[in-house]
C-alpha cells in the first residue's frame, strides 16, 4: 500500500460512500480502500441517501442493488433526479454479486457510472476510485470556475488568475 507523504497530510482523503445492507460487505471494502479514502457506510438506500443529502464532501458513491427500504437502483435514480449539481453529478459504482447482463443494463440506463461484482480485486477497486475521484475533483473544480466566471468574480477561484471581467 503507498503511504501519503507528510506533505499530504494536510490534504483530506477524498470521502468514499459504501451503501450495502451486507456489514461483512462494507467491512470488507473499507479494509481494502481505507489507507486512500476516507470511507462512510451505510446500510441501506435511503440511508445512503439522507448521507448525501448532508455531506457534501462524498466524492464517489459504491452501491449495492439489492437492500431493504430503497434498492440501489431507487438510490440511483435519486442521485441522477437530484437538482443539487454536487449530487447529481456523482461518479456511482453498483456493485453487484452476480454477473447479471439485465442488471448492468438497467443500472447504466439509469445513470451509473461503473459496475462492478462482488469480490473485485483490490488493485482494480482502487484503480477505479481513484479515477473516479479525480473526475468528479475536476468536474467540481469545472463547476466552481463557471459559476465564478458567471458571477462576474475577477479571479479564477482555481487558477488565481485575472476572469475576463477583472480586465
Amino acid at each position: 500500500m503507498e503511504r501519503r507523504s507528510l506533505s499530504d497530510e494536510d490534504i483530506p482523503l477524498p470521502r468514499v460512500l459504501i451503501v450495502d445492507d451486507s456489514r461483512m460487505v462494507r467491512a470488507s471494502i473499507s479494509k481494502n480502500i481505507r489507507d486512500r479514502f476516507d470511507v462512510r457506510e451505510e446500510a441501506d438506500g435511503e440511508d445512503g441517501w439522507q448521507a448525501l443529502l448532508v455531506d457534501p464532501s462524498i466524492q464517489v458513491v459504491i452501491s449495492d442493488l439489492g437492500m431493504p427500504n430503497l434498492d440501489g437502483y431507487g438510490l440511483l435514480e435519486r442521485i441522477r433526479s437530484s437538482k443539487l449539481s454536487r449530487i447529481h453529478e456523482l461518479p456511482v459504482i453498483i456493485i453487484s454479486g452476480e454477473e447479471d447482463d439485465n442488471a448492468r443494463v438497467k443500472a447504466r440506463e439509469l445513470g451509473a457510472t461503473d459496475f462492478i461484482t462482488k469480490g473485485i480485486g483490490n488493485v482494480e477497486l482502487l484503480s477505479r476510485l481513484e479515477s473516479l475521484t479525480r473526475l468528479a475533483r475536476a468536474t467540481r473544480e469545472l463547476e466552481e470556475s463557471r459559476e465564478a466566471l458567471a458571477s462576474g468574480s475577477p479571479i479564477d477561484p482555481h487558477s488565481g488568475l485575472a476572469t475576463q471581467a477583472y480586465l
